[in-house]
């Protein structure tokens, strides 16, 4: 019944080209944001399959899940991150000189989720505006009086914030783009909105640090795509737009690079080629833009599964209880990926007031409050949101301070 709202993806989303290859097969998996409710009935799963193109060496999901059938009810919040709204604050501090008119700026947030971005932009003095198509997170970031339009991104969305606003001097897009199918429609979106002298910055976690670091919890269905700079350089020309500068923060999503693109003939913000080029180059020298390395990375995640399932059966015949913190996507394709359920996990800690009472799709683990890990105080917990590991390991030192040990599975196995 849920195969209604699946379509296979036979071509390249960037270039176009049929030459796709595979190199990691999960076969069929649980949406992992779909939290549900105790006693719901038959979950859907769809394929997740990653394929390169060996054209322009896209790495993207074989299908694609109806984006409506995604995102219309996201549980995801931004601001629960202290180290992600850290991350927003800087941005919004430093990306005012890249602008080159003295007038108030306007910033559009694509995909702002609950507004936390948005926020920190409407502190420095821009005039804000978001898209994002969830409903329950516009209504919440009308409420802290972000304006909102509720739509996915495309012609419409920037047709209705043109006629809000006018045309826009920074367009911001974290962590939104690899959930595009149409990219090419998405870019041009862009441009019609973007002023002819602004900046479009878009964020989204780099595919060589996916493999460098055996980040393979990151693919799911929500991620549709999985970037190096060299096919988004071709994507941008396309649409008569450049990449003027990269800046990597590896302390976001387990290293995710900031691209400033502008439209071509802008001539305001110089390009810093010298470090798009040590990018560039730097994919080349590893053998990014050849299958070997893909392929080998799949073959890692099987090591780093056996060696968590073996740390865990053996803590398990020691009588040792082991539960797990934060309820997110990456987690939630880790533990599915290790067919475990509650019988091995019993509970996941999670500060998100909405995940909490729910259950982990596919696993059918309850999530519970930090109240309840006090409660339970069981001896090690599974940092699933392992690219916020210190963060949590601060919020939770009570669990310490009794004596509470935990462990990270990606990129290795630790026991902190």
């Amino acid at each position: 019944m849920t195969r209604k709202y699946y379509t296979p993806k036979t071509e390249c989303r960037i270039c176009g080209s049929s030459d796709l290859t595979s190199y990691f097969d999960f076969g069929d998996m649980p949406l992992a944001n779909n939290y549900r409710r105790p006693g719901d009935g038959t979950e859907p799963r769809f394929p997740l399959e990653v394929m390169l193109c060996t054209n322009c060496y896209q790495s993207q999901l074989s299908g694609v899940v109806d984006p409506s059938y995604l995102f219309s009810h996201y549980l995801y919040h931004s601001s629960v991150s202290s180290t992600f709204s850290s991350h927003c604050a800087e941005m919004a501090a430093t990306l005012r000189p890249f602008l080159a008119s003295d007038r108030q700026p306007t910033c559009l947030d694509i995909a702002s989720n609950d507004g936390c971005l948005l926020k920190q932009f409407r502190q420095a003095g821009y005039r804000t505006i978001g898209v994002d198509p969830a409903e329950n997170l516009c209504a919440e970031a009308r409420q802290d009086g972000i304006e909102t339009v509720c739509a996915l991104w495309g012609e419409e969305a920037a047709e209705q914030v043109r006629a809000a606003v006018g045309p826009v001097d920074l367009v911001t897009a974290t962590n939104v783009f690899a959930h595009v199918d149409d990219v090419h429609g998405f870019v041009a979106a862009v441009q019609q909105i973007l002023a002819d002298d602004g900046i479009l910055v878009i964020e989204f976690p780099y595919m060589r640090n996916l493999i460098r670091q055996h980040q393979f919890d990151t693919i799911y269905h929500e991620h549709m795509s999985y970037f190096l700079v060299k096919p988004l350089t071709h994507l941008f020309a396309r649409h008569g737009m450049r990449i003027r500068g990269i800046q990597e923060f590896a302390e976001i999503h387990g290293g995710t690079l900031r691209l400033l693109v502008t439209k071509e003939a802008n001539r305001a913000l110089p390009s810093d080629q010298k470090t798009i080029d040590r990018y560039l180059n730097r994919e080349e020298e590893e053998g990014l833009h050849s299958l070997a390395p893909y392929q080998k990375m799949a073959l890692q995640a099987d090591t780093v599964r056996r060696q968590f399932l073996d740390t865990l059966a053996d803590l398990h015949a020691q009588g040792k209880t082991v539960a797990a913190f934060g309820a997110s996507a990456k987690g939630n394709v880790f533990l599915n990926f290790c067919r475990l359920n509650c019988d091995a996990i019993p509970f996941i800690v999670d500060d998100t007031p909405d995940k909490q009472g729910l259950l982990y799709p596919g696993t059918d683990i309850p999530i519970v409050s930090q109240e309840a890990l006090l409660e339970k105080q069981p001896d090690y917990l599974l940092i699933l949101a392992w690219n916020f590991a210190p963060e949590i390991i601060r919020r939770t030192k009570p669990f310490q301070d009794r004596g509470g040990r935990y462990i990270t599975a990606i990129p290795s196995l630790q026991i902190i």
